[in-house]
């Protein structure tokens, strides 16, 4: 999969995608796809022909890698043959749940992730997408560092690697030239953010509008709930936020969810933000807000109906509300989030 259609200059960036079995293939061929493109078009604008990308893709042991989709991927050799390249791309791979990911990564060659710190150390751009972001950490490169990864697993990313600061909201991080995308598809805006670094602004543009990338929408927020975001450990803070679920409607005095878990407030408190990052009127708060995310995706309630129903009266307030926490208007949530008219009705209301 080498590109062998561009002359090899010494300031050509060269970019290696690392594929492993059960690789999702869109980020592996996806990026080749977007700086090919990004060739094009600074060939078309008159850019020092020196700005191009050049790339290969390897696996750990040099053979091809089947994609999670079933089908074989061609890969130039093996890692070690990416040892003079710029820019190494980790795309995420596919998995059921967080026990995969972190059973992947406990069990990638200590050899490899060795090479990946030394290529961080020799001034190299690494960067991570999607599940890919658990290789950097696993690597220990994201110690201290600000990182984001997909949204869903975010829980799972917290509890295996507490030392990085995790920053879920964000599409792209960048720190020290550790680039991490959150979804599987933020291959799109890291690599747009490598095509204006290594090539042009305008060239990146330029590719944005022909690959139809919404280069505005830079949060992962209106995508997380209070679930995804926190880690439980304490059967008697379960019953608590269990109890929240059930009582979104209802007032809910910290006083009462202490004496609920059997403890002081003052303990209650402290135990509930060293489990769930989050002080319980703030988690309350998430757990309503995911509740309206869900009403405004999938029915045809009004605001009105939906705050009704998880305890809030003022429609002004909650909007403005919503908009700090999601990042988006109640309105524009739904025109995102709801099943398009193709894909079914929504549920009757």
């Amino acid at each position: 999969m080498a590109n062998h259609a561009i002359m090899k200059g010494p300031e050509m960036p060269k970019v290696t995608v690392f594929a492993v079995d059960d690789i999702l293939a869109t980020g592996v061929t996806g990026p080749l796809e977007l700086f090919n493109s990004a060739n094009i078009q600074a060939d078309a604008a008159g850019i020092d022909p020196s700005r191009r990308f050049q790339w290969n893709v390897v696996s750990v042991d040099g053979k091809p890698v089947r994609s999670s989709a079933g089908f074989m991927l061609p890969v130039d050799g093996n890692y070690t043959r990416a040892s003079d390249a710029d820019i190494i791309i980790i795309p995420g791979f596919n998995h059921r749940n967080s026990r995969e990911v972190a059973h992947f990564v406990a069990n990638m060659p200590d050899g490899y992730l060795t090479w990946l710190k030394a290529r961080h150390q020799a001034g190299k751009v690494l960067c991570g997408i999607c599940s890919g972001t658990f290789v950097l950490a696993e690597a220990q490169l994201l110690d201290g560092r600000v990182a984001t990864t997909s949204w869903w697993l975010t829980k799972a990313f917290r509890r295996r690697y507490p030392a990085v600061v995790l920053h879920p909201r964000d599409v792209v991080t960048e720190a020290d030239n550790l680039i991490c995308g959150g979804s599987a598809t933020s291959w799109m805006h890291v690599g747009l953010r490598l095509v204006a670094r290594y090539i042009d602004a305008d060239v990146a543009a330029a590719c944005a509008r022909i690959m139809l990338v919404d280069t505005g929408t830079a949060s992962q927020a209106p995508y997380l709930s209070a679930a995804h975001l926190t880690v439980h450990r304490d059967s008697a803070i379960e019953t608590v936020i269990d109890h929240m679920r059930a009582n979104l409607n209802n007032d809910l005095p910290v006083a009462d969810m202490a004496r609920l878990a059997s403890m002081s407030e003052r303990s209650f408190i402290r135990r509930f933000r060293e489990l769930t990052g989050l002080p319980p009127g703030h988690y309350l708060q998430k757990m309503r807000i995911d509740t309206a995310k869900h009403l405004l995706a999938q029915t045809d309630l009004s605001l009105e109906q939906i705050i009704g129903q998880i305890g809030y009266a003022d429609v002004s307030s909650f909007r403005r509300l919503f908009k700090k926490e999601v990042e988006v208007s109640p309105g524009e949530y739904r025109r995102r989030c709801a099943p398009a008219a193709s894909y079914g009705p929504r549920a009757a209301s």
